[in-house]
């Protein structure tokens, strides 16, 4: 800075001062504390699940559009564990929607220019430094029967398990984890932790937690994408602002699609590599639309005890709004139950729903987070929306997480000092809102679609709007593929389904709240 910029700085701060005596001496204390109020409230609206960014430190935050927010500290002790290596069983996966085999959020060996791996370097050094230990991954292809081994073993290896969704039930039943109830530092009532989990306790008891330490409930999120570009040759206003205004809705979505699909090569059929669909869906959107018209496979009653809901009088009129909007094969293209041909090498990116929206032929595709990668080069714009509401009168948005390919944490049993686990967990966990939380926003809304003002606001509302479905998860009676599967063949007999299947859903739940119940 040259001297005359000095003397500008200088003169614009004397002057500043006069006038902030000035405001003082007439009692005129108050002058900012409006803008406060506001900033307040809309923090609370914001922090109200625990999925916002850091602080107003991270400028990844302030360029994602997302508010900022006071840094809060989490209540910790000074402690020195004198180079404990704190150790992470991972899973190691190579699938179809994923980029790599690895969890990225973990362990970064240097600083980078990449964000995620740039800020869980930073993270990590931090906490290191500041409990004196050092932070290790071990990844297994079969994270499930390594854990099950080490607990049985006594092997106090692994601090913590990060493990897919769909395998853990076998792994809490199997009372293999830690009830959360005995992490004395783990403090659910802050923001790093996500209080949706909850959802998966039974007999109010919790083995399993999600939050800020970790991107794949991010990844795994149930959204929808539009395309931009054919919503624009269309005429059709982009639904950005009825999100916003809580209107989009099952029939708005319904309408828009169907007046959408065209016979493109004139033969007078819709076939899939060709004409122009309204809806690109898989058969889980079935379920992932149940929830977000507000219903679930299974809920829980007062006791904490969860039963089958699906057939309930509310899900069946979700379900026929959903049917609906689905079972149409003139404008909706199942890519599971596609009407000729087949779905494609999914790891070559030939699946016919991805190459109808990069060809700008679909309208909308359900999809999840992590599957957006398949898109970085697509030449076209697409945004970015949550699932739509049953109607206007729902009061939020519900974006389930997919119960493959989401992850959840757990401490084994055999972890030898559950103090020390919940100190670090803790830490890394608040430390992460701050620093691996606005890094994943930053990597997100550097992808192609989100090149809007309107994505970090939508980001916002979708990971605000997460749940989990218990029923999906632990999929009593086979029931998530047994109801899923019912969109691949356009059918309407949920009923049917139900008292086909009912009793082996309930002797399998009779079967987990008993086991439950016999855990500390």
């Amino acid at each position: 800075m040259n001297i005359r910029n000095i003397k500008k700085l200088i003169s614009l701060m004397l002057v500043a001062l006069i006038i902030a005596g000035i405001l003082v001496s007439c009692g005129e204390k108050n002058s900012g504390n409006a803008d406060g109020d506001n900033n307040n409230a809309a923090n609370a609206e914001d922090n109200k699940d625990g999925n916002q960014d850091g602080d107003g430190d991270a400028d990844n935050a302030d360029n994602s559009g997302k508010k900022t927010e006071e840094r809060i500290d989490p209540d910790l002790p000074d402690s020195d564990f004198g180079g404990y290596t704190f150790t992470f069983l991972t899973h190691e996966y190579e699938g179809a929607d994923w980029s790599g085999p690895l969890p990225l959020e973990i362990i970064a060996e240097e600083s980078s220019d990449e964000p995620i791996i740039d800020a869980v370097y930073k993270r990590n050094l931090k906490i290191k430094e500041k409990y004196n230990i050092d932070i290790k991954m071990i990844p297994n292809a079969n994270e499930q029967s390594a854990l099950k081994k080490a607990v049985t073993s006594g092997d106090s290896l692994y601090d913590v398990a990060i493990m897919f969704n769909n395998n853990v039930p076998p792994i809490v039943t199997g009372d293999y984890l830690t009830n959360v109830a005995n992490l004395t530092y783990v403090d659910l009532d802050k923001p790093w932790w996500d209080p949706a989990v909850n959802a998966m306790s039974i007999d109010h008891k919790n083995y399993l937690l999600a939050g800020d330490l970790i991107i794949l409930d991010n990844e795994a999120t149930n959204v929808l994408l539009f395309n931009k570009d054919l919503m624009k040759t269309l005429g059709i206003d982009l639904p950005y602002d009825l999100v916003k205004e809580g209107k989009w809705t099952f029939d708005v979505m319904n309408d828009m699609i169907k007046d959408t699909a065209f016979d493109l090569n004139g033969d007078g059929l819709m076939t899939a590599y060709e004409d122009r669909w309204g809806f690109a869906t898989y058969n889980d959107t079935f379920h992932a639309l149940l929830v977000s018209g507000g219903g679930a496979l299974a809920v829980k009653d007062a006791n904490d005890i969860p039963y089958m809901d699906f057939t309930s009088e509310k899900n069946l009129a979700v379900l026929d709004k959903v049917m609906n909007l689905l079972y149409n094969p003139e404008y909706v293209l199942n890519a599971q139950a596609p009407p000729k041909g087949g779905v494609g090498d999914l790891t070559k990116g030939d699946v016919i729903h991805i190459q109808g929206f990069e060809e700008d032929r679909i309208l909308f595709m359900w999809t999840r987070m992590r599957f957006i990668e398949y898109f970085r080069g697509m030449e076209s714009n697409f945004g970015i929306i949550p699932l739509p509401k049953y109607d206007e009168l729902q009061d939020r948005y519900y974006s389930v997480v997919n119960p493959y390919t989401g992850a959840l944490l757990g401490v084994p049993k055999s972890a030898d000092d559950l103090e020390r686990v919940s100190v670090i967990l803790e830490a890394l966990s608040a430390e992460s809102r701050y620093t691996l939380q606005p890094a994943y926003y930053d990597v997100v809304l550097q992808r192609k679609f989100t090149r809007d003002e309107e994505s970090g606001e939508m980001l916002d509302i979708i990971f605000n709007s997460r749940v989990y479905d218990i029923g999906s998860v632990y999929a009593f009676g086979d029931a998530f593929i047994g109801f899923i599967n019912l969109a691949a063949k356009n059918d309407r007999n949920i009923v049917s389904y139900y008292e086909k299947k009912i009793g082996a859903m309930e002797k399998q739940i009779n079967k987990v709240v008993d086991i439950f119940q016999s855990m500390d």
